[in-house]
């Protein structure tokens, strides 16, 4: 199994597709979210997968880290990206990422993690 873990975030491949696990309590900034980016591009080598992102309680996320995140180099190796929505977070990254990134790659907000892997693995 693919994983990789650290105080922010939990990534693994399974299926196909790789799923994002953010952790409770996270402020992230420009240099947390380099190198999020770093550690899935090392994760994924290579490929370019959907994925699946899942907000554990992310307290807030600077402006320079959405514009990365939403940044070519941000969105490298990722097909098209479903967001499970659970909170107020949640919500603004998906529309920061619709915004952003609608001609890249396609974004989807689901309420449950099932129908969002369906929505993903049609697109795998």
């Amino acid at each position: 199994m693919e994983i990789y873990e650290n105080q922010q975030i939990k990534m693994e491949i399974i299926d196909g597709i790789i799923h994002a696990h953010y952790k409770a309590g996270l402020k992230i900034t420009l240099p947390d979210a380099k190198t999020i980016v770093a550690e899935r591009l090392k994760l994924l080598k290579s490929r370019v997968l959907p994925g699946l992102v899942l907000d554990g309680g992310v307290v807030s996320m600077d402006k320079a880290a959405r514009d990365y995140f939403s940044s070519p180099e941000g969105i490298q190796g990722l097909k098209s990206v479903a967001i499970v929505e659970n909170s107020f977070f949640s919500k603004m990254l998906i529309n920061f990422f619709m915004r952003i990134t609608n001609a890249s790659i396609k974004v989807k907000a689901f309420s449950n993690e099932v129908e969002a892997l369906e929505w993903l693995k049609k697109d795998a």
